[in-house]
């Protein structure tokens, strides 16, 4: 099962529809998480926001994540021991005020487990390979720390 996450402070109907669409022309179960989204999901279940329990039951059921490119889902993803497909939020299309999702999408897509796509055919290319991306390695904490460290080294950078 795939779980997209947009968050909660804006929608992000373009990832939504992309995942969809797929799921439904590769007959794959997903569920999203869609804010005040416009676009309805046709072929996964959706619901526009999530309780905290409801949001990290469907992510340890999912064989994938997916979500904007916020730091909270990377980590949650990374601690769950899930890949998780990042996918910027574009100014230019009024999906966001700026392009800060954009600028940091290079340096998350080092992270071990974190794939990035900016690109429909990008985030296409990554699902159809799904059953070869794999999640960070190592303990729980291990992986907090290094992740830890990574965003540290990158801000500074």
């Amino acid at each position: 099962m795939i779980f997209v996450a947009v968050g909660t402070q804006f929608p992000f109907d373009r990832l939504v529809r992309y995942v969809d669409e797929w799921c439904g022309a590769n007959f794959h179960q997903g569920i999203a998480q869609i804010a005040e989204g416009q676009y309805l999901p046709k072929y996964i279940q959706y619901e526009k926001f999530m309780t905290t329990d409801v949001f990290n039951q469907h992510l340890h059921q999912a064989d994938l994540i997916i979500s904007h490119a916020g730091m909270g889902n990377i980590i949650t993803a990374v601690e769950a021991h899930k890949p998780i497909i990042v996918m910027n939020r574009q100014f230019e299309l009024g999906e966001h005020r700026n392009n800060h999702q954009a600028d940091g999408l290079e340096w998350m897509g080092q992270l071990p487990g974190v794939y990035t796509a900016t690109t429909q055919e990008q985030l296409l290319a990554l699902l159809n390979q799904m059953s070869d991306l794999k999640p960070a390695q190592g303990q729980a904490g291990s992986r907090r720390q290094a992740l830890t460290d990574f965003i540290d080294q990158a801000i500074r950078a």
